[in-house]
């Protein structure tokens, strides 16, 4: 009776080991570390943008210059002088206090004491041909160059000019801009008087 006991506890602790053996297994598989997956490396540098391409290009004021605006000074310019012509500057200044633009060459007349006009710049440009925009603000100035015939030139009687006077408003509608001159034309022919385009001074 004894050893028949014995043999069933010793055959149920047989049929058990595997069921022992399948939780141990069950267990560890728990316990087991997930696997981990590596990620990509992400870049910390910023993209650097990329640098705009050429200037803007310069805006001018709307306000063309006035002759009111402006103050004038004639200049010999010796350098321009040729054998049979002289070499003059014509600097005009900024003398307002609100900048204007200017575009092209002014007019320009050459006066007697009297004020008769003795001569005026012909249709001929001295110069570029295509003139550029320009702008002036407060106490800046721009010139035009210009050549004047020599009177010993010509067979002709000389008359003395005392004042230049530079028109620049629109159409010569404004007052113009006289400067004092001490310069020589003819006074009983056509005088060769060219003005170029204004450019900033120099």
């Amino acid at each position: 009776m004894l050893k028949t006991r014995t043999d069933r506890i010793a055959l149920t602790a047989l049929l058990m080991l595997p069921t022992l053996a399948l939780v141990g297994c069950a267990e560890g598989a728990a316990e087991a570390p997930a696997p981990t997956v590596a990620s990509a490396p992400v870049s910390s540098s910023t993209p650097t943008a990329t640098p705009q391409v050429g200037a803007a290009e310069p805006v001018w004021p709307n306000d063309r210059c006035q002759d009111e605006q402006l103050a004038a000074e004639l200049v010999e310019r010796p350098d321009l002088s040729t054998a049979t012509r002289e070499g003059l500057a014509i600097v005009l200044t900024n003398v307002s206090e609100q900048s204007c633009s200017y575009y092209g060459g002014p007019g320009v007349l050459l006066l007697g004491a009297d004020g008769t006009n003795l001569a005026s710049r012909d249709d001929k440009i001295l110069g570029p041909i295509e003139p550029e925009a320009g702008a002036l603000a407060p106490g800046e100035s721009a010139q035009v160059e210009a050549l004047l015939t020599y009177v010993v030139t010509y067979d002709c009687t000389p008359a003395k000019v005392t004042t230049i006077r530079v028109l620049v408003t629109s159409d010569g509608a404004g007052p113009g801009i006289d400067a004092p001159a001490d310069l020589q034309v003819c006074g009983d022919a056509w005088t060769d008087f060219t003005v170029g385009s204004l450019v900033p001074a120099s």
